[in-house]
């Protein structure tokens, strides 16, 4: 009889720890906490040690078996991910029994990392409140943290988790990252959320491998990340299925039974295909009139070519209208200075898919690597495909000092102008001239702790900037480090808010020597 009057008192400071999450969240975490109570759990108690037998989760195992070989290259990628110590990350099934977990070693030997294990229930109903729970619950993606848990013990944690969906709309399991509720960072859902959107279109792709695999989107340079819309046309041009961004950008038009191409674009199947089967992108409207870019998912190096029976308006797209449009697609900007970026490495080449997708959720990137293996190279390279034509402003963090920092950031107009939001019409700062473009932190480690503390509000400001939709902002925020992640965390000599905030989605760039394509990039580097 008391447990809800505890739960209800305990959520009333809620609040304190989800800053920035709107009112549904709490609304959601109340009536979780309510279900929980029902359940006749005691948030004073211990959650229920639910675990199923050997035999019944080795049927779950065989049961999973083809989503599995889906998900556990995005469960290791995101563990190499996710930043600081004590943390693991999780696959359940789709009724809340975890299935695989990698945990690093001392969350391995927490009471936390001795509950989550194969086999081990996280539902509602044996744990109370958790982020496996309410995800399964709520179907979409979740964060429980610290006191938001129902019980108590798990108060020192911070959870997050997100749904696997399948073409039909059906989920099919999920993916949790766990940490101490001390390290708690926001951008880890961002993570979790990129790695089930990987997993939801690869599981797309395997159903439908009879079909053509459709790829658009409304910007051409989005086409190879994770927010792109995926279709599955037949020979006949009948749409046999859409993935969940295919549905979002298709808003308005009933997708959710058979319908032909035509019937959702203005050109016939017929005309695109031919085009796209001709390894060219090509860019189409729908029947409301959304220009979107199209290709065929399994080829690459395409030139652009638009197709239209309408005249469009010049706010579309460079020279939009009747005439084609012949461009190249992944060619960048002419630049003498510019060397070419080699890149055959099938590791390396999976941290930068990643990293192309946590630019678009608007997360930094932390490159790691030893000296001379192409930090800033990779930083550029990220640049060039989603911002090109905006500057690239890098800050060398070993040459900052007291004695000029301030110069260097901020300019002759100083702090207050750069917080103020007032840009100078010819801007001397880095930061200022980093707006709507990229800002490179380079060999962070060097950075003085006084300047780290200023930088942290400098990137929490921008970070608001952007939460408020303020289009003066800086788009893409890159560091680089000889250290790993681990090791600044443990040093003395950096902010923890500081790391917080250039932490996002890591890159690892190995040795030169290291890499499948050493001789290639021996060979370019002997021309020049």
């Amino acid at each position: 009889m008391n447990a809800y009057p505890i739960a209800h008192k305990s959520l009333s400071s809620a609040p304190t720890t989800l800053e920035g999450v709107e009112d549904v969240s709490l609304n959601l975490l109340n009536a979780s906490w309510r279900r929980s109570s029902s359940f006749g759990l005691d948030p004073n108690g211990k959650p229920i040690d639910a675990v199923i037998s050997e035999a019944d989760l080795s049927q779950i195992n065989q049961k999973n078996e083809h989503i599995k070989q889906f998900v556990m290259p995005e469960l290791e990628l995101l563990y190499n991910q996710i930043a600081g110590t004590n943390f693991m990350v999780a696959y359940a099934d789709n009724s809340g029994v975890v299935m695989n977990a990698l945990k690093d070693s001392e969350f391995e030997y927490s009471e936390a990392g001795r509950a989550v294990i194969p086999g081990s229930i996280w539902t509602e109903q044996y744990r109370g409140t958790n982020a496996l729970g309410l995800c399964l619950h709520t179907g979409s993606s979740q964060i429980v943290a610290g006191k938001d848990h129902f019980f108590r013990k798990l108060g020192g944690l911070s959870c997050f988790a997100a749904p696997i969906y399948n073409s039909r709309n059906e989920i099919v399991g999920m993916i949790d990252a766990t940490s101490d509720a001390s390290s708690r960072q926001q951008h880890t859902l961002a993570l979790v959320k990129l790695a089930c959107v990987n997993v939801e279109n690869r599981l797309f792709t395997d159903e439908f491998q009879r079909c053509s695999i459709i790829s658009f989107h409304a910007r051409h340079e989005y086409l190879s990340t994770s927010s792109v819309a995926l279709l599955a046309v037949d020979e006949l041009g009948f749409i046999e299925g859409a993935n969940t961004n295919a549905q979002v950008m298709l808003n308005g038009l009933d997708i959710s039974h058979k319908r032909h191409f035509g019937d959702v674009f203005e050109i016939p199947f017929s005309n695109a295909i031919t085009r796209l089967s001709s390894n060219e992108i090509i860019r189409i409207y729908d029947v409301m009139g959304s220009a979107v870019f199209m290709e065929l998912s399994e080829s690459r190096n395409k030139r652009i070519v638009e197709l239209g029976s309408k005249e469009r308006p010049n706010s579309l797209a460079p020279n939009a209208g009747a005439n084609p449009v012949h461009k190249s697609f992944s060619e960048p900007k002419k630049n003498e200075n510019l060397q070419n970026f080699i890149i055959e490495d099938s590791g390396f080449k999976k941290h930068l898919d990643v990293a192309g997708n946590a630019l678009i959720q608007g997360l930094s990137i932390f490159i790691e690597g030893p000296k001379g293996s192409g930090k800033k190279a990779t930083a550029i390279e990220l640049h060039r495909r989603f911002l090109n034509s905006k500057s690239f402003i890098e800050i060398k963090c070993d040459l900052l000092c007291e004695d000029n920092f301030e110069n260097e950031l901020f300019g002759d107009e100083g702090k207050l102008s750069f917080f103020r939001n007032s840009p100078p019409a010819m801007p001397k700062g880095k930061l200022q001239k980093a707006i709507n473009g990229s800002l490179f932190l380079n060999s962070v480690e060097h950075t003085p702790l006084k300047i780290q503390t200023i930088l942290a509000r400098v990137l929490e400001a921008n970070q608001e900037a952007a939460n408020d939709g303020n289009e003066n902002k800086i788009n893409a925020i890159f560091v680089s480090s000889l250290m790993s992640i681990q090791k600044l965390s443990a040093s003395n000599n950096m902010d923890p808010i500081f790391l917080e905030n250039i932490c996002g989605a890591k890159v690892v760039v190995p040795s030169i020597n290291q890499r499948l394509e050493f001789k290639q990039i021996a060979i370019e580097l002997l021309k020049q």
